[in-house]
């Protein structure tokens, strides 16, 4: 029964109770209509919090069809993110690689070959993480207590405000110190840049095998870089299970997108 049914409903009631009400009282019988009066401020309470309840529902069916939306456009995000992350360890994996590569050959005290000069052109360089957030955003300013199910709210929260921030902060952030005080400074001093091929040359290239700061600073980057990867690896895995787990809980409650 539809909300309007039930108001048309009350409404005859309480004119059958009023009607009845007010022919006892023309009777002059007191008890009689004390109790009529009486039924009908029930039917009238009865009614209202009918009403009441038909609106909690209805809000409460709106609350969970907005709740599996965001779970929606959370996945789907988390989606985008994931190959983000596989980007951005296949880039610094190639830059450890090289870093390594390039380090075996000055400590080696090979000779110098133009080769190298792509990856003396990198020395400087890592790929960032570039995170889409614009769901957990919205989800952040409607509350995020509208996921009903706890174990995947407290995911969620988990891989935005730890596991992102890790990226983001720590380490992507450790990575530009670096670079700014200690990488750019001595890139700029040991290395001639080709403008037209972007390659990097050494200045003295006998003299750079020979530094003990330029084997240092490559240590450093490859120890940055491992630290950086293995977190990548680990967070795009720990984003298979979260997005498996939405997943899940939107095929549970029976929930139909266009875009999956």
């Amino acid at each position: 029964m539809g909300k309007g049914s039930i108001k048309k409903l009350t409404n005859t009631m309480i004119k059958l109770f009023r009607n009845i009400r007010q022919k006892l009282a023309a009777e002059n019988k007191f008890m009689a209509y004390s109790r009529y009066a009486i039924g009908e401020i029930v039917l009238v309470v009865i009614g209202i919090l009918i009403a009441l309840s038909i609106n909690n529902w209805n809000s409460q069916k709106k609350l969970r069809g907005e709740e599996l939306n965001m779970l929606n456009e959370i996945k789907l995000n988390l989606k985008t993110c994931k190959e983000e992350l596989q980007y951005t360890l296949k880039s610094n994996k190639q830059f450890e690689n090289n870093y390594i590569l390039l380090l075996e050959h000055i400590e080696g005290k090979r000779p110098y070959k133009p080769e190298l000069d792509t990856i003396f052109s990198q020395v400087h360089a890592w790929q960032s993480p570039y995170l889409t957030y614009s769901a957990y955003e919205t989800l952040k300013s409607k509350g995020a207590d509208i996921i009903q199910n706890d174990s995947l709210r407290i995911q969620i929260i988990n891989i935005y405000e730890s596991a992102f921030t890790y990226l983001s902060k720590d380490w992507d952030q450790s990575e530009w110190r670096d670079s700014q005080s200690v990488v750019v400074p001595y890139f700029v001093k040991h290395f001639a840049r080709d403008i037209d091929s972007l390659k990097a040359k050494p200045i003295d290239y006998d003299a750079l095998i020979a530094d003990p700061e330029f084997a240092n600073i490559l240590r450093k980057l490859i120890t940055n870089r491992k630290w950086g990867n293995n977190a990548c690896e680990g967070i795009s895995n720990y984003l298979d299970t979260v997005v498996a787990n939405i997943d899940k809980e939107l095929e549970t409650r029976g929930f139909k997108s266009d875009t999956q």
